[in-house]
């Protein structure tokens, strides 16, 4: 298996002053992360696999009695093993929601999780007949998960993302992942 060529991708201006942004504000905050490996499978036989560093609003945005709803921030790279194309490395940042269901004291908890993030790909032929209009994509993103341990440090999830242009370019076929990852705070 050979990697896609990433220096054949040439974002304009805007895209690298959103990612050099990201970059600077988040660099702290990063070092401090939560990391995530998942592997999917997509649309048109495309396979995923990505690594993900995250990080945590430490207040939540609302407190239940029961349930708490906290914001989390994740920086994603992936490679897209693609037939019949070359691979596709994307690299993108969401803003994810996460409803917490606490069950009890010591035990771990649940939740479902939510976002619309942004995404670059370098390879916008997916298939002899099938492309992506634009490099730059929304992806988003529904999940359900468990987290457990001290802290609840250890995470395993599922999610469902879509990745499309959101109608800003056509054609605008955009494409289907199911992903399940692991986490771990550190």
């Amino acid at each position: 298996m050979s990697l896609p060529n990433v220096f054949s991708f040439r974002p304009s201006i805007l895209s690298r002053l959103v990612v050099s942004a990201v970059l600077v504000v988040g660099a702290e905050r990063v070092l401090a992360a939560d990391w995530s490996v998942g592997v999917g499978a997509g649309d048109k036989g495309i396979r995923k696999i990505s690594l993900i560093a995250g990080w945590d609003r430490e207040e939540p945005l609302w407190q239940g009695q029961k349930w708490h709803l906290a914001l989390r921030h994740e920086v994603e790279w992936g490679i897209w093993r693609i037939r019949h194309a070359s691979d596709a490395v994307e690299f993108g940042y969401s803003p994810v929601l996460r409803l917490i269901r606490p069950l009890s004291t010591h035990a771990g908890r649940l939740f479902v999780e939510g976002s619309i993030g942004v995404r670059l790909i370098s390879n916008k032929r997916l298939s002899p007949d099938f492309g992506m209009s634009t490099a730059f994509q929304f992806s988003d993103m529904l999940g359900i998960g468990y987290q457990w341990g001290t802290e609840q440090r250890t995470t395993v999830g599922v999610r469902a993302t879509h990745v499309s242009n959101g109608g800003i370019k056509k054609p605008n076929h955009g494409v289907n992942f199911g992903q399940l990852y692991v986490q771990r705070t550190f």
